[in-house]
């Protein structure tokens, strides 16, 4: 496989994975385009490690196990930028 078209293909299920995980989590996400990509990547080769790991090479699991694991990357996102966002900032002048 040619390498351009292979990171071409990886962007686009990255894509994918990380719009339909954000999706599947209901509520306002702070993530852009290129999060969302990083964020189905990374879903894409957690799911597929442990697939291959736990039950071979079943394709559909590790699709199924990479949408859990960019829901579980959004909310993680989304619960580390809200508490940062809900900091109280005092003023020095007090």
């Amino acid at each position: 496989m040619d390498p351009v078209a292979f990171v071409i293909g990886v962007l686009l299920n990255g894509l994918v994975v990380g719009a339909i995980g954000r999706l599947l989590l209901p509520g306002r996400d702070p993530i852009g385009l290129p999060l969302t990509i990083l964020v189905g990547v990374v879903a894409s080769m957690m799911g597929g490690a442990v697939a291959y790991l736990i039950f071979g090479e079943a394709e559909w699991v590790g699709l199924a196990l990479a949408f859990g694991c960019a829901v579980a990357l959004v909310y993680l996102i989304r619960t580390v930028r809200g508490a940062r966002d809900e900091r109280v900032v005092l003023d020095p002048g007090d």
